[in-house]
């Protein structure tokens, strides 16, 4: 469970749209990480969250 941004208790968990708080109800819902947005994973040679589709979009670096 993680913290929910409107009530900041420990009661924010995932659900199959994306999160929902089981306190207060605020639903967050989460777009697919299809590589054309969001959060990336950390690149290992350049240090930023711009990993996508095993490529970094910036530096350019590949992954298998």
């Amino acid at each position: 469970m993680k913290i929910c941004p409107r009530c900041n208790e420990k009661t924010f968990c995932e659900k199959s749209f994306g999160r929902e708080c089981t306190k207060c109800g605020y639903k967050m819902t989460v777009a697919p990480n299809d590589g054309k947005g969001g959060r990336g994973r950390r690149c290992s040679n350049c240090g930023r969250l711009t990993v996508f589709n095993e490529k970094c979009s910036s530096c350019g670096a590949k992954y298998r």
